[in-house]
């Protein structure tokens, strides 16, 4: 009977010889077969082609894009042809009476004459002086007009007292049972 020794090397020794002839039975049913690599190969060229098309068709609508913007602003680049006087002067001519710049004066219009338009103001406080303010309604809402507030500047913010109502809520009526 060999001895744990005789044992221990023995089986290294068996170890040593069907470790390499395991790994090379495993690696032959590991790879795949031939109909899968084929197979492989052609999903793999299917997608560079899809990709491939995918890539021109960005290229070609980015180009479309382009000359589309070109187009564009030389569009706005070009002005419009300038129109003859004549054709103006016959347009403005159906219209109506022109004035003295050649705009048309549109039938119904009032013509602004100069003693409508007001010279500047000089002195604007005489003209406030001048104002009669003791002739004002009490039929004026006051709401709707503007309000005169005259602060003082010898007020400080601790004399300035505000109106607010200091009543306190009373529940006692209620039963907080």
């Amino acid at each position: 009977m060999p001895t744990i020794k005789e044992w221990i090397v023995i089986v290294v020794l068996v170890a040593l010889i069907l470790i390499p002839i395991c790994w090379k039975f495993w690696k032959g049913w590991d790879r795949p077969s031939l109909a899968s690599l084929k197979e492989m190969k052609r999903r793999i060229r299917e997608r560079d082609m899809r990709e491939a098309f995918i890539k021109e068709d960005a290229k070609l609508r980015e180009q479309e894009r382009l000359e589309a913007e070109r187009e564009l602003s030389l569009r706005k680049a070009q002005a419009p042809q300038p129109v003859e006087k004549a054709v103006l002067t016959s347009a403005f001519g159906n219209l109506g009476v022109t004035d003295s710049t050649g705009t048309a004066i549109l039938e119904g219009s009032t013509p602004q004459s100069d003693q409508q338009i007001a010279p500047p103001i000089e002195n604007v406080g005489s003209l406030v002086d001048s104002l009669d303010v003791e002739n004002i309604s009490d039929d004026i809402i006051p709401e709707a007009a503007p309000v005169a507030v005259q602060l003082r500047a010898d007020a400080g913010a601790d004399d300035i007292k505000w109106d607010a109502s200091q009543e306190e809520d009373d529940w006692t009526e209620i039963e907080w049972s």
